[in-house]
């Protein structure tokens, strides 16, 4: 059993888990000897877009910011001069090719979270609260050329909660991800190399990509419907949206009231802590809100959310959003 006591890690990520993934594996005292992280031209592609520059500095680590492929021969020449004993591929969505992963003497791993095979794909936390899973996990495997299909190196289950939003289910993720990366980095540090073949009986379905467009809200489907999209398109997400006065209006909580009201898309009442729209079931209450003067960038957080009163007011009342 061979052990990797001054194991060289590279480290490829662009979200902001993997940001919180790695310091928790410096913080832990293993060697990362490179990032490889996506350009800032690429941020506005990328609604958790993850900045690595403090890390770098801190730890005096090598950013290399990608602009095209991981695949491509300049980064393929860079990791070979690196000899890594171990690739970590934390959020990443270009597919690794076969000349990158051979590279590691170890090996390559990735993380999905989703209990693989289960569910495979794109977007998988927005996906996870659009299904409405009543549990789901986090999968460490060792990746292949292809999709998500690697033998699993660890795999762990968590409840989803009825009120989940893609901010606690990400938070979530995080937290389990930070247990589960010192505990397999401790094993393959002493040899202990896990893999265990996924059950394809298990696969159910492959995720297909989400765009912003997707998170166009129709008022005529039921109020549930319509919050269950409000969380899973919250931060760190594009949000749900709305069109109200030609403004395009992110909604990044709701609340669901069950009297049915006439018509779908009316806003039958405004407050300084809420506005009530009608839909095609119950009504919506919508709590937290931002709008494209406000939003300059793809990656949200709450301080770019504002009052709702600087949008609606009583004269909206009885107006339609589309």
């Amino acid at each position: 059993m061979e052990k990797y006591e001054n194991m060289k890690i590279v480290f490829v990520s662009g979200v902001t888990a993997g940001v919180e993934w790695a310091k928790t594996i410096l913080k832990s005292n293993y060697k990362i000897s490179a990032f490889f992280t996506y350009d800032e031209l690429k941020k506005k592609n990328y609604s958790d877009f993850g900045d690595f520059d403090s890390l770098s500095d801190e730890y005096d680590i090598p950013q290399y910011k990608i602009t095209g492929n991981i695949n491509d021969i300049e980064n393929i020449e860079i990791i070979k001069k690196i000899e890594p004993d171990l690739i970590l591929v934390l959020g990443w969505s270009q597919l690794l090719k076969s000349d990158l992963i051979k590279i590691p003497k170890i090996g390559v791993f990735g993380s999905h979270p989703t209990l693989l095979p289960k569910y495979r794909g794109r977007a998988p936390i927005p996906w996870t609260i659009i299904k409405g899973l009543k549990k789901s996990g986090l999968t460490f495997f060792w990746i292949t050329e292809g999709v998500d299909n690697g033998d699993i190196l660890d795999q762990r289950e968590f409840l989803i909660s009825n009120d989940e939003d893609s901010t606690s289910l990400m938070k979530k993720i995080m937290s389990v991800g930070k247990i589960m990366l010192i505990e397999n980095l401790e094993q393959i540090q002493n040899g202990i190399i896990t893999r265990k073949k996924q059950n394809e009986s298990d696969f159910v379905e492959e995720w297909p990509k989400r765009t912003p467009e997707d998170g166009k809200i129709d008022w005529s489907k039921p109020a549930k419907d319509i919050q269950t999209l409000i969380r899973a398109t919250t931060h760190p997400y594009p949000g749900a949206y709305t069109i109200f006065k030609n403004k395009k209006i992110k909604i990044w909580k709701a609340e669901i009231e069950g009297n049915d009201i006439k018509g779908f898309g009316k806003i039958v009442s405004v407050s300084k802590t809420h506005v009530k729209i009608s839909t095609g079931k119950g009504n919506i209450i919508i709590k937290k809100i931002s709008t494209d003067d406000i939003d300059k960038a793809l990656a949200f957080d709450e301080s770019e959310e504002i009052n709702l009163n600087k949008i609606f007011d009583n004269s909206s009342v009885g107006e339609s959003l589309n």
